[in-house]
């Protein structure tokens, strides 16, 4: 009954395969038909179509093909394809097992491919080289050409490559007995070939796992690998991996002594072997086969079927493939260096070419250049001569120009200086017929009055009003008097500072003693609250002639009763002193044109000149100091001057006003 069911088995086997072979052949006879009417590329492109055909059924078929097509894209120089006709040629030796002409190809394809930059043609030989490599017992080279072709995948984008990579790998470390890294890597490649739905590597990753499983022991996992694994199998055509699935299949079975299931399968893989006259392929079923009879206790067939064995294992995998691959090896690692001298004399003689070129071209350029110079040397020596008696006569021109440029600004510095001469004598004038004569009349007028006018009855209190009125009015003619010729000096720049080390409490004290009756008369509260001692390089006269003019001003402009504060402040480069009153104040309007000489009358009718701030301002310039001034309407007025401690320039004194902490707004 056993007998039976195997035959049934084996017969599905082969209605199957032949159902597979029959479209294999109508696919064949397409491209026969097609070779036969074109011409050119894609004759090649055809030859190169039934190459890859005939890999896993007839490959001394793809062998001829794959060499037909290299004659032809080598007569028509189309580079892409003579790389993929030797790709072609070196895949169809190896499925052929001729691992040395494989390996000869492959090479060959692989160099060609570097040497033009052909990625993806690169990344499929590194791979092929890979396998080819690994069935030879060459380890350490199937890992180099795989991570070699992973990279170039990775970088492409090209997941079916890269899965197939991963599966070289993990065939690579399970080779060497790590099979926990094996498992991550074939893992790995079967989720990526499930995610683009790739069934052909998905079965192949399958077989592998299954494999994997069965190495290490582990049977539960190995079975239900398996059985995935038929579904991807199954509606395949008859090829290599099929035949290697089968086997693999029947050697699970023969671990777990199932004879009868391991059967079906060895019958299946050696069905697909003798179909591809696959030599490794009728090697691994003798192996098996040998196995089977020992387990079913028939040692006769046993030891016939481990015969077979050993004369395919003979025609394979010998000493003198080996030494073929070596010798391969070594031509292939000087072909390479013999191509990157290729390039290197290629470079150079580029290199020395381009140096020849230049040289040349320099040569011109220094002949041109050289009739250039002589050319504009002749022009410039034939207009040298016109040049000499225009360049002289333009120098007489010139040299009037810059005598009448001369006289013209003598002239206008001496119109300047009339100017400011007659506009200083302008307002002297003025300040003489109206201040200064206003002033002096009141004080006449009422001295007049008081001495001529008998029916005058005036009381006590009267009188001393009257009294501090002409006073005030002569106090103001002083002032104005004083401060009218001090800036007359001034204007005309008679008037130079003297500047020297002096004690800064000395000016605030004299002029505290000088206002303090001034501002009785006003029951103002004159102080000096921060009066230390503390000297400054100035000149005494300009800065005494400052403080005296805020003094008076804030006098004039503080209502009665009211309070004026002196204060000085010690900075690291300047003295800062300042006249504080809580006077009317003045608008912002006010503070910006404080040095166009208006003025307004004091709380007591008290008239200005409007020569004090602008002569203050001109003082402390001199002096190199600057005046800030802070006021608020109603509130009051602070107006303060710094004065140097120490001798300074003027850069200095700008780089030390940025520098020092207590100066805030300066009004220049």
């Amino acid at each position: 009954m056993k007998k039976y069911l195997l035959l049934l088995i084996c017969l599905f086997s082969v209605l199957q395969s032949q159902s597979a072979l029959v479209d294999y052949q109508i696919n064949l006879d397409s491209l026969n038909i097609r070779y036969d009417k074109v011409f050119g590329q894609e004759k090649l492109e055809t030859l190169l179509e039934m190459s890859r055909a005939y890999w896993d059924t007839e490959p001394s078929k793809g062998i001829e093909m794959g060499g037909r097509a290299l004659a032809l894209a080598q007569s028509l120089e189309y580079d892409k394809e003579i790389a993929k006709a030797m790709y072609y040629l070196g895949t169809a030796y190896y499925i052929d097992n001729q691992f040395d002409n494989s390996l000869n190809y492959l090479l060959k394809a692989y160099r060609f491919a570097k040497s033009h930059n052909y990625k993806k043609e690169l990344a499929d030989i590194s791979e092929q080289l890979a396998t080819v490599y690994f069935q030879s017992g060459k380890i350490s080279k199937t890992y180099t050409y795989t991570q070699e072709a992973r990279e170039i995948y990775e970088q492409l984008g090209d997941k079916v490559g890269t899965a197939r990579c991963l599966n070289l790998f993990g065939l690579y470390y399970q080779s060497i007995g790590n099979f926990d890294e094996a498992t991550k890597y074939m893992l790995d490649g079967l989720s990526l070939g499930k995610e683009i739905s790739h069934r052909s590597i998905v079965g192949e990753l399958l077989n592998d796992i299954g494999s994997l499983y069965t190495v290490m022991g582990d049977t539960l996992k190995a079975i239900r690998t398996y059985r995935e694994a038929v579904d991807y199998y199954k509606s395949n055509q008859p090829n290599y991996k099929t035949g290697v699935f089968e086997l693999n299949m029947c050697d699970l079975y023969l671990h777990h002594n199932e004879l009868v299931k391991a059967k079906i399968h060895l019958d299946k893989g050696f069905l697909i072997a003798t179909q591809l006259k696959s030599k490794r392929l009728l090697r691994d079923y003798y192996e098996h086969l040998s196995v089977f009879y020992t387990k079913l206790g028939n040692y006769k067939k046993a030891i016939h079927a481990y015969q077979s064995l050993q004369a395919y294992q003979d025609s394979i995998s010998s000493e003198q493939l080996s030494n073929k691959i070596d010798d391969l090896d070594a031509r292939h690692v000087e072909e390479i260096k013999n191509q990157e001298n290729q390039i290197l004399r290629t470079e150079n003689q580029v290199q020395q070419l381009e140096i020849n070129r230049q040289y040349i071209v320099g040569l011109l350029v220094l002949l041109i250049l050289l009739l250039v110079i002589f050319f504009l040397t002749s022009r410039y020596r034939n207009k040298l001569k016109d040049n000499e008696f225009l360049h002289l006569k333009n120098s007489l021109v010139n040299q009037h120009q810059q005598e009448l440029i001369e006289a013209m600004k003598q002239l206008k510095d001496s119109e300047d200086k009339l100017r400011t001469a007659n506009d200083t004598k302008d307002k002297m004038f003025s300040l003489i017929a109206h201040d200064l004569r206003g002033a002096i009349g009141n004080i006449s007028n009422g001295l007049r009055m008081m001495l001529t006018d008998k029916d005058l009855n005036l009381s006590e209190e009267d009188k001393t009003e009257f009294l501090q009125s002409l006073f005030h009015s002569a106090d103001n003619s002083f002032e104005l008097l004083e401060n009218l010729l001090v800036w007359a000096k001034n204007q005309t720049s008679t008037i130079s500072a003297n500047l020297k080390m002096v004690d800064a409490s000395s000016i605030i004290s004299s002029n505290i003693g000088l206002a303090a009756e001034l501002a009785k008369i006003k029951s103002i509260n004159l102080s000096a609250t921060s009066n230390p001692f503390v000297d400054v390089y100035i000149d005494w006269n300009m800065i005494n002639t400052v403080l005296r003019n805020l003094i008076s001003n804030a006098i004039k402009f503080t209502n009665k009763g009211g309070r004026i504060e002196v204060k000085s402040e010690i900075g690291e480069y300047f003295v800062k002193i300042s006249v504080i009153d809580n006077g009317i104040g003045m608008m912002p309007e006010q503070i910006e044109n404080i040095y166009e000489g208006k003025t307004t009358d004091g709380t007591a009718n008290e008239k200005g000149t409007g020569l004090g701030i602008t002569l203050c301002r001109d003082f402390l310039v001199k002096n190199h100091g600057e005046l800030m001034v802070e006021s608020e309407v109603d509130k009051g007025s602070t107006f303060s001057f710094i004065i140097p401690r120490r001798p300074m320039n003027d850069q200095k004194f700008r780089e030390f006003v940025k520098r020092e902490s207590f100066i805030s707004l300066v009004n220049s």
